[in-house]
């Protein structure tokens, strides 16, 4: 949409700056009124599509900023995370050493399991 304004407004530019050069070189083409408002409407035009781009500019602006806060806290999200989870990482490793440990230790035979009919 962006790009199809600025054709628009070009194109209209330079059929202005052709009419502007056609009515410097005869005056009688139309008295200059309607050349005069052709020019106002441009300006008009041009006016508020400056305004627009700005206002969109600034929206965009303050959308970057609220997705970098939401950016910044799934970050510290992941990090607590991440955080917890070599937590519950270093347990399961202490407790899988002293497991380790604990049979080590104890050499103790199991007994046999109780023969059955069919064996």
């Amino acid at each position: 949409m962006r790009i199809f304004l600025q054709l628009t407004v070009g194109i209209s530019l330079i059929i202005l700056a052709s009419g502007t050069i056609v009515y410097i070189e005869n005056p009688t083409f139309g008295g200059g009124l309607g050349l005069m408002a052709a020019w106002g409407a441009m300006a008009f035009i041009t006016f508020f599509t400056i305004t627009f781009t700005f206002a969109s500019e600034d929206e965009r602006r303050n959308r970057s900023i609220k997705n970098n806060n939401l950016s910044e806290k799934l970050t510290k999200r992941v990090k607590e995370l991440e955080k917890r989870l070599i937590d519950l990482q270093d347990i399961v490793i202490t407790n899988d050493d002293k497991l380790e440990r604990l049979n080590s230790q104890s050499r103790v035979e199991l007994p046999t399991p109780p023969r059955t009919i069919s064996d």
